[in-house]
Order: structure tokens, then sequence, then C-alpha cells
């Protein structure tokens, strides 16, 4: 589930598409959800996704790690 969740979180951002023709490495802002599920949905962050799993499937055990394959960097770095 937290691979599925590290490939669907990558979506190019409606904002993005308004102004024709995007330019390159052109990147949103950070985003910050309405409340704090919106905000864990929306997150590039492993461990908000093993948070999102840890809900639906419960409690991962001791010894479990999260490595995903593939890094996107679509968003800015910058935290408010």
């Amino acid at each position: 589930m937290c691979e599925f969740i590290s490939f669907t979180h990558r979506y190019i951002p409606v904002g993005i598409l308004e102004r024709l023709p995007p330019k390159l490495n052109e990147r949103p802002p950070q985003w910050k959800g309405r409340d704090e599920m919106e905000t864990l949905l929306g997150s590039s962050d492993y461990k908000d996704w093993i948070k999102i799993t840890e809900m639906f499937l419960g409690k991962a055990s001791e010894g479990f790690t999260f490595t995903p394959k593939h890094k996107s960097n679509s968003f800015d770095n910058q935290r408010n």
C-alpha cells in the first residue's frame, strides 16, 4: 500500500496547467490541506504514508521499514 501511495501522490497540479506552455522544472508551492487527513494524503513524506496505512491496516510490526522506489521532486521543499 505504501508503494501505491508513493506512486499516486505524484501528479501534475492543475495550477501548473493553467498557464501554458509550462516552463521546464516549474514547481508549485508546498501544499497544506484543509485538515490533518487531507494533508497526510497529499504528503510526499514516506512516514506519513506509513501513518495512513496504519489507519486502515493496523499497526506495522516493530522491524518494518519502507524505502520508496521512486523519488519525486515535483514540489518545492519549503515548509510553512
